[in-house]
């Protein structure tokens, strides 16, 4: 049977999020810049390059937008494993952009605030596959930017979204929005269907897993462990 979560469980989680960076904070100074350079995150990086241009590739993908990508390591990861022609975007704050110029990475880079609204102003209106990777937890109003972004995309668009499980310690803006059934029925109700979980190849210790919440009742009990969830998203129309 699921559980609820506890009010010590709630304590914790507030005190991991009071003490951990967020990511409004991230990309600003040279101690956030040595991520890329890190061995756990470059196989990170590896594993999600390799999954999400295996799905564009799939799905022919010419016009792709990524929100809060850092400097943008990741995207120039993809974009060297795809081989046709298509158009990268990303958006994240100015120093991530410093370090995007720095590092040479390919792609378009635009500054914005992404915290609490979507400027879509000098965006085009035709992206065809959308990223936020382990972004939506961290920003104040992650409903606008679901519905402002479904507003820029192709009918046939996919958006691929992961977020961290909460038992690997993580620190959110919003508890519970983003447990496994939660993060499902948000994605429904701004217009992406979610079709396709992808499990991390980063394992959570056996000592840190927790049953079930009543939150969790439709995650697969092989994703209890992982890391974090990767989720293909359909735009409804």
């Amino acid at each position: 049977m699921a559980i609820q979560r506890s009010v010590d469980e709630f304590h914790d989680q507030i005190l991991i999020y009071k003490n951990s960076p967020n990511k409004s904070d991230e990309w600003k100074d040279e101690e956030s810049a040595s991520r890329i350079e890190e061995e756990t995150w470059i196989h990170r990086y590896k594993y999600e390059s390799g999954l999400i241009s295996g799905i564009c590739k799939d799905i022919k993908s010419k016009k792709i937008l990524e929100f809060g990508p850092g400097p943008g390591k990741l995207a120039d990861m993809i974009q060297n494993e795809i081989e046709y022609d298509m158009s990268y975007t990303m958006i994240d704050n100015p120093y991530a952009k410093k370090l995007f110029e720095k590092n040479k990475f390919k792609g378009k880079f635009l500054v914005k605030d992404l915290m609490n609204y979507l400027d879509t102003s000098d965006l085009d209106n035709d992206y065809d596959f959308l990223i936020a990777n382990d972004f939506l937890e961290h920003i104040a109003n992650p409903s606008n930017l679901l519905s402002e972004s479904y507003k820029i995309t192709t009918d046939n668009a996919k958006f691929f979204i992961s977020v961290p499980n909460w038992r690997m310690g993580h620190s959110f803006i919003y508890r519970g929005l983003f447990d496994y059934d939660n993060i499902i029925y948000t994605m429904k109700i701004h217009g992406w269907e979610p079709i396709e979980c992808y499990e991390s190849f980063h394992q959570i210790s056996s000592e840190s897993l927790i049953p079930k919440l009543s939150s969790e009742d439709e995650m697969p009990d092989e994703l209890l462990s992982s890391w974090n969830w990767y989720f293909l998203c359909d735009k409804i129309l």
